[in-house]
């Protein structure tokens, strides 16, 4: 039985030299500064992958600078990047596209196999082996075993380049997806951070709305207790005041809530650092960019437009590997056998699939629908990029000339009706009723005019999505120290 055993030394050892070959490491963040340097060409801002090295203690520091002063958009957008943890998830995007491709250029471990058979009697010589030895001629396993030992390799080595494409194609992609997710997450935080301010504006309307209303329901009540008014006008008078308390309620529970969506987007839910908004950045910039301009922009900056491109670009690389369907299921191998009455023999073998109930015709016309399926994706997508740019850019032109026409004449004519019609009732002219409808008007002017600018800076905000880059004119975090490069691993 030491025959079978050496004869198998050699198949052994270029098992295990073909083990050896295949050692390799990943580094799963190899790619992280590919998403960085999108990041900060789109939005100009850092991002930082937690990879458990000095660099996350500097990143954590940075953060604390920046929440150390009232947030502006920027300063909030870097926050949030720098500390949410969902992208930190996405980003393990990579390091599984990247261990994908180290996959995808490492050959199949070959398959070694066999077989021994023992028959039902024993064959070969009693006691005769001296002749055989004397003839020289193969001695005859006295137990009649048969036995085979045999390698295979596949085929799949002449595909590998275009394997290796292939994973390369998918690694492309996950960069975009992750670049798109980050800028995604920046056009929440900026969306949540105007929703919180315009809130907290209006907030205050409410309160001086509701100090108002009470200093009018107190002065009826006096009025009343004198003679001077009907039960009826003091009955307008409280209900007033306690609408205006509801309303007030109201804001403060939209308040509370806006800053925790803020809170939340910032990743600060499970943190007791303090942090506050810088309110004077609301002002909206003298001009916007020209929107057809920016649609030229969108259709070159976007990122789902790139991943679309990508799709067809793999479709169009797994056709080229459908077709070579003969080399990833076929192998080539050498096998050793000894038969029952001693014969040796070795040779290479080759294993192919036979196309005989059919020609792979169904992969094919499926692959080339998923093709054309992307490109039709692609090209009703830029269709849409164009409406988008236009829709946002729209929207964001109506809220301008909205704040801008209340800043101009609407918020001060109604300040201006508040004080002649606080001078018509000190003159006795005019009652509590109309001095508390002049100043709920100017509050619901003051209301208004927040959101519109709050509708601006959202409109801003999904136009700049939308064409895939940040616009000039925004306000910038004035930072205390830069944040750490980039990690590649």
């Amino acid at each position: 039985m030491m025959r079978p055993l050496l004869s198998a030394i050699p198949v052994l050892i270029t098992l295990g030299a073909a083990g050896l070959a295949g050692c390799v490491s990943v580094t799963r963040s190899e790619r992280f500064s590919d998403v960085a340097r999108a990041v900060d060409e789109r939005a100009s801002q850092r991002v930082h992958w937690r990879l458990h090295g000095a660099e996350d203690k500097q990143a954590d520091a940075f953060v604390d600078q920046l929440l150390s002063r009232p947030l502006t958009p920027e300063s909030a957008v870097q926050v949030a990047l720098l500390r949410s943890r969902d992208l930190q998830a996405v980003y393990e995007d990579l390091g599984i596209a990247q261990a994908d491709l180290v996959q995808a250029g490492l050959l199949t471990n070959p398959d070694i196999a066999g077989f021994f058979r023992i028959p039902e009697s024993p064959r070969g010589p009693i006691g005769g082996s001296a002749q055989y030895r004397r003839e020289r001629k193969p001695i005859p396993d006295p137990l009649g075993i048969n036995w085979n030992i045999g390698l295979d390799f596949w085929l799949e080595m002449l595909v590998l380049p275009l394997r290796k494409r292939i994973a390369g194609a998918e690694l492309e992609s996950a960069i975009l997806r992750v670049t798109d997710a980050v800028l995604d997450k920046a056009t929440q935080v900026r969306r949540a951070y105007f929703l919180y301010l315009a809130d907290q504006q209006v907030l205050a309307h409410h309160r001086a709305r509701v100090e108002f209303a009470e200093v009018a329901a107190e002065l009826s009540q006096r009025q009343r207790a004198q003679g001077h008014i009907a039960d009826l006008d003091l009955a307008n008078e409280q209900a007033a005041a306690e609408e205006a308390r509801l309303a007030l309620d109201q804001a403060e529970a939209a308040a509370r809530i806006s800053r925790e969506t803020l809170r939340r987007l910032l990743d600060l839910t499970d943190s007791d650092l303090a942090w506050t908004t810088d309110e004077s950045v609301a002002s909206i910039p003298a001009a916007d960019p020209d929107a057809e301009a920016l649609v030229a922009t969108s259709l070159d900056n976007r990122v789902d437009l790139a991943l679309l491109g990508r799709a067809i670009e793999f479709q169009r690389l797994g056709l080229e590997m459908d077709k070579n369907w003969f080399l990833n299921k076929g192998a080539i191998g050498v096998e050793t056998e000894r038969s029952s009455d001693g014969t040796q023999g070795t040779g290479a073998h080759v294993s192919v699939e036979l196309p005989i109930f059919h020609q792979h015709q169904a992969v094919y016309a499926r692959r080339e629908a998923l093709i054309r399926q992307a490109e039709d994706r692609l090209a009703a997508r830029r269709g849409a990029a164009r409406a988008d740019v236009r829709i946002a850019a729209e929207r964001m032109a109506l809220a301008r000339r909205t704040a801008e026409r209340y800043e101009r004449s609407i918020v001060p004519l109604r300040q201006k009706i508040v004080g002649l019609t606080q001078t018509e009732y000190n003159a006795m002219i005019v009652g509590v009723p109309d001095l508390l409808a002049a100043k709920s008007a100017e509050t619901r002017a003051g209301i208004d005019q927040a959101r519109a600018v709050q509708d601006y800076w959202t409109a801003r905000a999904d136009l700049e999505r939308a064409i895939g880059v940040k616009l000039p004119d925004l306000p910038a975090p004035t930072a205390p120290t830069a944040p750490p490069e980039p990690t590649s691993g």
